[in-house]
Parts: C-alpha cells; structure tokens; sequence
C-alpha cells in the first residue's frame, strides 16, 4: 500500500486559504451594517399643528374683542421610524398674550418628568417620550390650554418650541393666526350729588359712562328704576365728547326715565371716550324717612354687552338712618394747569357712637379729568388698604369696603388723598362731586365748595 505525499506548495495554499477565511469572518463582525439599516430612517419627525376655538373669520383666523379668553391646542404627532425622547413643549406667546391654565392633555406620550409652566413667561412643559407610530396608530401628544389676549388690536401669531434629547426632524407646520378686534368696552357709573334731601324737594344725579375700549360703542342708551317716591323731573345738562345720534328723553314724572342714544368714542392716549348727563327727581311728599337707592342700566346697538348696576346713588330722606356720615372733596390746590394734575382730599366722617360698616367712596371727576393714583388712605391717622382699586383713567374711581369706627364727639375720619389727571379741560372752575355707600349708615356726600381751576398750560 502506497503513501500520498502532499507537495510543499499545495499545503501553502491550503493554509492560505483558511487564513483567508478567518480573515473575512472577521471583517464582517467589525464592519457596521449596511447604510439602508441606519441613519434617519431610525430618527423621529414630529409635526406640529395647532388650533384655536376663538371664531374663525374669512382669513381663517381667530377673531376676539381685547382681553377676551380663547384656548389653543397644540398636537404633537410622531410620523417617524423611531420614539422622540426628552421632549419639551414651549409655546411662544404673542406679544401681550397671557397664559392661564391647562384645560386637556391627550395622546399616547409617555411623561418622564414633570415641568409645568411658570405664572409669568411662555408656557412650558415637559418632559415626554412620543413613540413611533404603528401601523393605523398615531403617536402624539395633545395639549390644550388657554390664554388671555391682548389688549391691544392688531393680528397675532402663535408658535410652538420644541426641543429634543434624540435626533429628531421638526416640522414647525403654520402658527396659528389671532386677530384681537377693536371693541368697546363701557363702565356705567351713577352718583347722588346731594346725598340728603327732605320731601318735597329735588334729588340730583350724576350718570357717568366711560369707554375704555378701543373702538366707539355705538347706539347707547341709558334707563334709571327710581326708589318708589321718586320721580323723574328734568334733566340739566350733557357732559363729555360722545355723539348723540337719537334725541330721545323721558317724559316728566316717569318712573323709568330713558335717554337715547349716543355713540361714545374709544379711549385715546389713555383718556376714555365720556358720556355724562346730570338729572333730578322729585321726592314726594309722603315718601317715609330712610335711605333709598336707585337701579341704572345701559344697552347699546352692538359688541356691548347690557349692564346694570343696582343699590347705588343712595340718597338720604329724613334723619332716621342709624348712622349718620359726611363727606367732603377738597383740592389741595386752587389752580392747575390744562394738562397737569390736581390732587384731592376726601373726609368722612362718623360722628355717631356706632361704627359704619362696609363704606365705599365714589369720586366722579370733573369732565376731562380722570384718576391717576392713590397717594394714601387712612383711619384715625392709621394707613389701611382698599379692596376696591381704581383703574388709571376712570372718570369715577372707588375704594372700600371699609369700616369706620365709632366717633362719639371727637368724630372718627377716614382720609383718601388721591391725584387726578388734567386731560385738557375748558378754562374756568370744575366742581368734583362724591358720594358713598354703607350697609347700615346714611353717608351724606357732597362736592368741592372750592372748586379747582383750570388755567392756560
């Protein structure tokens, strides 16, 4: 039996060829897998899209009148291969719009840490993991919130901020477009200018409405309810820059005297538009001793919601209220300027042995003049705070409730010290008039007996 003897050059080749294979082994477990495996086909890609429940107007945006609520919700979707990981949400407000709170959050993210949004500032939340979506599923997060617009008219645009902890491709979509509207916006007023009077005589009012909104306030009308006793008996005289534009008056001995109509302008460079009528009722001669009331309400032809404001102007009949109370305005100056300030005092006084409980103050301005800041108020030399804060601007600014203690004979005071805008009124005096109101006194008001006067700037 004979032997195979391998030649030396053919066991070279066999050796080479296992090298060679190991080799090739090798290579494939180090190399990473082919392009088509990796890259973005792996990433995230979130679309975001909003809307708004505010009406949507021929230009597919939301309407709103200033400072009117409307929410806003913003979807999330994820249409990518792979989750978006650390996922947080701020929504970049318009200039002037204010977030309030959130209403709904939907979708299937998976929150991984809490963020929820500052009192100031764009909202912001966070975080989350959006998975991928599968197959008919859609990945998303959902939230809806609401906001306060501005005050300001003009066109707005929302938008969304979206940052990631993974790669991830965002789409932005289209912000979604707000118009804030000019609107109107009235504050109805109404004070007695003589807070005492006997049967038998005449009782003045003083009905004030200012326009604080941006746009004019068209058609408004104006109706009392007097206290039963009292009835209408002439109006004296119209104040303020509004239009009339329907001459319409109550007739003599009415019981709900009306005035109709007027278009009141907008406020400009913070001065509002004024419509102010002074009127008097007769107090019959068997109307019982007490304090009475009366009712005010305005209406308008549009974009004005109706008001009505009750138990106000109180006039005093008789001496039969438990406790009585005086008050009076004076300037702590006798001139101002055309466009300069005046600065009043206001007193009331409580000279009774009980205390007067739940007092507020009315001041209603000269026309052209309006409120510009509280310089202090106190009680028997003591500094208190007011619930009530005036706004910079109103014709009829108004602090309380506030108690008054028991004066006896030495009398216990509460002192207003406030400052008023000159908004370019006529040459010549201009009396101030204020009134109050409590749940248990007869507060006697009254006006300036030195009325400030106003010369050439």
């Amino acid at each position: 039996m004979g032997c195979s003897i391998t030649s030396p050059n053919k066991l070279r080749s066999r050796r080479a060829a296992r090298r060679f294979a190991r080799l090739a082994v090798s290579l494939l477990l180090i190399l990473p897998p082919a392009l088509g495996a990796c890259g973005p086909s792996g990433d995230s890609r979130l679309v975001i899209t909003q809307t708004t429940d505010a009406p949507s107007g021929a230009d597919h945006k939301g309407h709103l009148p200033p400072g009117a609520f409307t929410g806003i919700t913003v979807s999330i979707r994820n249409s990518g291969a792979g989750p978006a990981r650390g996922v947080t949400v701020e929504d970049v407000l318009p200039a002037g719009f204010h977030y309030y709170e959130l209403t709904t959050l939907g979708g299937n993210a998976i929150r991984t840490a809490t963020t929820e949004p500052a009192t100031q500032g764009n909202p912001t939340w966070g975080t989350w993991t959006i998975p991928s979506g599968n197959g008919n599923t859609v990945s998303a997060l959902v939230l809806s919130f609401k906001v306060q617009a501005s005050l300001k008219p003009g066109d707005y645009v929302n938008q969304v901020k979206l940052t990631t902890s993974t790669p991830a491709e965002i789409d932005q979509g289209t912000g979604v477009g707000l118009v804030v509207e000019p609107r109107p916006s009235l504050v109805l007023a109404v004070a007695a200018a003589t807070g005492q009077v006997t049967t038998g005589s005449l009782a003045t009012y003083v009905v004030s409405v200012s326009n604080v909104g941006s746009a004019v306030a068209k058609g408004v009308a104006i109706s009392v309810s007097l206290a039963p006793g009292f009835l209408y008996n002439a109006t004296s005289g119209f104040q303020g820059n509004s239009i009339r534009v329907t001459s319409i008056d109550p007739p003599a001995n009415s019981l709900l005297p009306l005035w109709s109509s007027w278009d009141i302008p907008g406020a400009i460079n913070g001065a509002p538009g004024l419509l102010r009528l002074t009127f008097q009722a007769r107090v019959l001669p068997a109307v019982a001793p007490g304090l009475y009331n009366l009712t005010a309400a305005l209406t308008a032809v549009k974009d004005v919601p109706a008001q009505t404001i009750g138990n106000t102007a109180p006039v005093a009949v008789g001496k039969s209220t438990k406790v009585p109370i005086t008050m009076t305005v004076t300037p702590t100056a006798p001139y101002a300027a055309q466009n300069g300030t005046v600065t009043y005092v206001i007193t009331v006084e409580n000279d009774s042995t009980d205390a007067a409980q739940a007092v507020t103050v009315t001041d209603t301005l000269p026309q052209s003049f309006s409120f510009k800041s509280t310089n202090s108020i106190v009680i028997n030399g003591k500094s208190v705070g007011s619930r009530l804060q005036p706004a910079a601007g109103s014709a009829t600014p108004q602090w309380g409730p506030f108690i008054i203690p028991a004066g006896g004979f030495n009398g216990a005071t509460l002192v207003i010290t406030f400052t008023a805008n000159v908004n370019g009124a006529s040459l010549g005096p201009h009396p101030n008039v204020v009134s109050g109101n409590s749940s248990n006194a007869q507060i006697t008001g009254g006006s300036d007996q030195s009325p400030v006067t106003i010369t050439a700037s």
